[in-house]
């Protein structure tokens, strides 16, 4: 999941940099209790159950996104977890190597 939010942040970067007038915010809600549709063995159901307990409710993270959603910089994406803003992992802030991961991205769907 640290991999993958790293990418998404470059990806972030390489957006706002085609769409400088763009706010963007890259959010990470923490466990939120969405409806976990699927079928599931006894053991899976379970550990589904124990989440969804312990997961905020959509309209908490909905709440806690809303106030970054207006207030940043075009040009700037935000980065928020769990209704905090956090800054870009250094990995990430590289125009030149969000731009590669974009290319890279669009090359391997095309497939």
């Amino acid at each position: 999941m640290i991999q993958a939010g790293i990418l998404n942040a470059a990806l972030a970067v390489d957006f706002v940099g085609r769409h400088p007038a763009i706010r963007y915010v890259n959010n990470f809600p923490g466990t939120v209790a969405t409806s976990f549709a699927g079928d599931y063995d006894e053991a899976e159901a379970a550990q589904i159950g124990r989440r969804r307990a312990a997961g905020k409710s959509v309209e908490t993270a909905i709440k806690e996104i809303l106030p970054f959603l207006d207030s940043g910089t075009p040009g700037h994406p935000v980065a928020v977890s769990e209704g905090i803003a956090v800054p870009l992992d250094p990995q990430a802030s590289s125009l030149a190597d969000a731009r590669r991961l974009y290319d890279y991205t669009r090359e391997v769907l095309a497939r």
